[in-house]
């Protein structure tokens, strides 16, 4: 099953909790993936985006999800440190800011593709607690060789209130942490999140990874690096450029949707990226 596939059928159950009738929903998914796209040009100003609409959660699913899950993949590819990582026979991740799927999606996509069957657990920390529900049993729908083992842990956790963040401190020990297109959603709000980062920074453990990936912009890339001078990571990889969407994966496993809206999912992207470990 590639990344299409299973969206699609968290599109399906995604698509059941927008009220109305098919035309209403239509509608309401084209309006907010217009919203999306005015929301992110804003980013740097305005921060953070509201998922709550069940519309706009499936507005994002559909548009960026798979998208990013593959930029995920195309880095895990390229590192030979991840991908050392990922071929232990257990391994724990954890995705800030991971709830809309890409981060672990891309994780998944890598062990199929590289037949691995790891016991695999994520820690999904994101604010909207909503996404939960589109990957609770993510685990049931996928299997690599028949043997994967997967355990997602959704925590419904806020960056910039320390009283929420400070609850959840497991998925400090990972072995893996993933900072996809998240740092951008914060930007705005980096003085209430530097406390935040600071901790996180200083208290992974010796040898865990962190992936970067990003809009291209310098603001979004030197906030990140700044704290990994900071905090004295080893930069492995730093680089940036354009990435396309590979041929394997199948936009039409997405009909009826892409037909009916008359939209496809976003298919290149202008990141940069980094690969650091806590020495």
């Amino acid at each position: 099953m590639n990344c299409f596939q299973l969206i699609k059928t968290v599109l399906d159950e995604a698509y059941a909790d927008i009220p109305g009738d098919q035309n209403s929903k239509d509608a309401a998914i084209k309006e907010q993936m217009d919203a999306l796209s005015k929301g992110y040009a804003k980013l740097r100003q305005e921060g953070c985006l509201d998922y709550s609409d069940p519309a706009r959660r499936f507005a994002y699913l559909f548009t960026y999800t798979t998208s990013h899950a593959n930029l995920v993949y195309d880095r895990i590819h390229a590192s030979p440190e991840l991908r050392t990582a990922l071929a232990a026979s257990a391994l724990t991740v954890s995705c800030i800011g991971g709830g809309p799927g890409s981060d672990f999606l891309g994780i998944l996509k890598y062990c199929q593709m590289s037949v691995l069957s790891p016991v695999l657990t994520c820690h999904l920390l994101d604010r909207d607690p909503a996404w939960g529900e589109s990957w609770s049993d993510v685990g049931n729908k996928v299997k690599v060789n028949g043997a994967l083992q997967l355990t997602t842990h959704f925590n419904p956790f806020d960056v910039t209130d320390p009283t929420k963040w400070k609850v959840f401190k497991k998925h400090f020990q990972a072995d893996v942490f993933t900072l996809i297109y998240f740092m951008s959603e914060v930007y705005a709000l980096r003085e209430k999140a530097k406390e935040y980062f600071d901790a996180l920074f200083s208290g992974v453990k010796p040898g865990a990874l962190l992936l970067f990936l990003d809009n291209n912009n310098p603001d979004f890339y030197n906030w990140f690096d700044g704290f990994v001078t900071k905090h004295g990571l080893k930069v492995i990889e730093s680089n940036s450029g354009q990435m396309q969407l590979p041929y394997d994966e199948e936009k039409l496993d997405l009909e009826p949707y892409k037909s009916r809206l008359g939209r496809s999912p976003k298919i290149s992207a202008d990141v940069a990226w980094r690969v650091v470990q806590k020495v």
